[in-house]
């Protein structure tokens, strides 16, 4: 009798637990939501208002909403993920002849410039755009504080190590979990 009673109980805690698990993780996507949304929160309450909530639930949400906003926003800013994308790459095959240095006959190498920027931008816009020489300049200066270019010399072992570890990085990212950290990012 007393284990069935602990098994109940055991049960119950963990039932809670996972309420709990699941509360917070409501939370903090209805935080990151809200954030995204740049309304005071008209937009957020209007969802639990439709789902039946009472409005003194919904009144409290939108306190805790409003309060943790600043930090949210904050934080995000903070993080500041610059991520690269690769908008060119120019690349040659170099191949050194044995001499008297090089105790090998010969190494291969692929030497890559790649050409990163930290922002999205209209590969066409200077023909798009019909802008004066001024703010083509000053468009110029932004777009090379958001630029990196990348020399690499790599073997022909290594690139291949390279790429298939790209693949597989590649394929880890159609993951539900992958695309959920995103989107939260995002």
């Amino acid at each position: 009798m007393q284990a069935t009673d602990l098994s109940n109980q055991q049960l119950n805690e963990f039932r809670l637990a996972t309420n709990v698990q699941h509360s917070v993780e409501a939370l903090i996507s209805l935080l990151i939501e809200s954030a995204k949304i740049d309304d005071e929160g008209r937009t957020v309450e209007k969802p639990f208002q439709e789902l039946g909530f009472s409005d003194k639930a919904v009144q409290i949400l939108m306190q805790f909403v409003h309060s943790k906003r600043k930090f949210i926003e904050g934080s995000t800013k903070t993080a500041n993920i610059r991520a690269y994308r690769l908008v060119n790459l120019e690349w040659r095959l170099e191949i050194r002849l044995a001499s008297r240095a090089l105790m090998k006959q010969s190494q291969i190498f692929v030497t890559m410039k790649l050409y990163l920027h930290t922002e999205p931008k209209s590969e066409n816009r200077d023909l798009l755009d019909n802008t004066s020489e001024q703010n083509a300049i000053i468009i110029h200066e932004d777009e090379r504080r958001n630029r990196k270019d990348v020399l690499v010399q790599i073997d022909l072992n290594s690139l291949k190590y390279m790429i298939q570890s790209l693949e597989e990085a590649l394929t880890e990212s159609r993951t539900r979990r992958v695309r959920n950290i995103i989107a939260a990012i995002h």
